[in-house]
């Protein structure tokens, strides 16, 4: 990410501005199908982030694109972006802006690292254990890495939950280097 105070700023200008039109949930829809467009067409973003081409023709463009396809305060949202030399930012605010917008619904991203497959039955009774902890809905995001090699490590926002015996091992190793031997 470029610059996440850049990317929050302009991710919570349109949270608020979507939430107060009543169009959050479009508006987070639209950003993501707009994202996953712009990501499998380098021209496009190429021609977007090029100082060289004027304003009115990416806009223009815009309006073609997309325009009558996303709400209107998204499509003015991109114009803003435009306007401001910020439409480089537009992957990273939209990374934001769908974090807020799961915040925002009740919902909490839980990152769970193991070291073989989660179990589905493991994995119901830890996003339930997670919801009551939190009091959040859970999204959980399940990855493997044999490095751990065993336990569980679980990421909920800024706080890492890390029962892994790697970790586990690296802390007896500093515990018992600091010991004094006689």
């Amino acid at each position: 990410m470029r610059d996440r105070r850049v990317a929050t700023r302009y991710a919570e200008a349109l949270l608020d501005t979507a939430r107060d039109q009543g169009v959050l949930d479009s508006v987070a829809e639209s950003f993501s199908a707009v994202l996953n467009a712009v990501k499998g067409t380098d021209t496009l973003r190429i021609f977007l982030d090029s100082p060289q081409v004027p304003t009115a023709e990416k806009k223009g463009l815009l309006e073609k694109v997309f325009g009558g396809k996303v709400e209107p305060v998204l499509l003015t949202f991109f114009y803003l972006l435009i306007d401001k030399h910020r439409i480089e930012n537009t992957r990273d605010i939209g990374e934001v802006f769908a974090e807020l917008v799961e915040n925002e619904q009740g919902y909490l991203r839980a990152r769970v690292v193991t070291a073989i497959n989660l179990p589905d039955d493991l994995a119901a009774a830890l996003k339930s254990k997670l919801a009551a902890h939190t009091g959040k809905k859970i999204i959980l995001e399940k990855k493997t890495d044999v490095a751990v090699i065993g336990g569980v490590c679980v990421t909920l926002g800024d706080k890492i939950l890390d029962g892994t015996v790697r970790t586990n091992l690296n802390l007896l190793r500093k515990t018992l280097g600091q010991a004094r031997i006689r």
